[in-house]
């Protein structure tokens, strides 16, 4: 049981490991969109920019959720107290 446990820790970590990796990358860009913003002052480039980040890391979540959703839901046996 401690390995099974451990095991599902450790893919827990990972798939935590791999969002936070996506999240940073996103807020970057983000980040470069809005200077870009400042920078021109278009609403059109911050508009773009959204979307643009949207449709390039929105697909990478989905992906993400569907590598390592499974990590996150809870095992039957993690709850009972036998």
């Amino acid at each position: 049981m401690t390995t099974v446990n451990s095991l599902h820790q450790q893919q827990r970590k990972d798939a935590m490991r791999a969002l936070l990796n996506i999240v940073i990358v996103e807020g970057v860009v983000l980040m470069a969109v809005v200077g870009v913003f400042l920078y021109t002052g278009e609403v059109f480039h911050l508009l773009g920019g959204v979307v643009g980040t949207s449709l390039i890391f929105g697909p990478m979540f989905l992906r993400w959720y569907n590598e390592h959703g499974k990590a996150w839901k809870r095992n039957e046996d993690e709850g009972r107290h036998d």
